[in-house]
């Protein structure tokens, strides 16, 4: 929710410096112009990093047999599945029972 406002303020942002610009406002339309280019950019280029999940999920996933080991967590971690969704879920594997 939070990225969906992030894009459209800097959407928002942007249209206004172009069209600012284009209707001769000039130098001080620089500023939103840029600001929401940055937001933008920022935003769409964020890395998405998720916690391993302590416990595994229930809600149609299955375990694909597929374990690594996540060095930035330092646990052994096993993917799982939804094949409705499509998401992939990463449960680290002390949890899995």
């Amino acid at each position: 929710m939070l990225r969906s406002f992030v894009l459209g303020l800097g959407v928002l942002l942007l249209g206004t410096g172009v069209l600012g610009i284009t209707l001769g406002g000039g130098g001080p339309m620089l500023g939103p112009l840029i600001f929401g280019v940055l937001l933008l950019i920022g935003t769409i280029f964020e890395p998405h990093y998720k916690r391993n999940e302590s416990t595994p999920p229930s809600d149609g996933f299955a375990p694909t047999g597929e374990r690594f080991h996540d060095p930035n967590q330092n646990q052994t971690v096993e993917v799982w599945y939804n094949p409705t969704t499509g998401e992939r879920r990463y449960v680290a594997l002390g949890a899995v029972k």
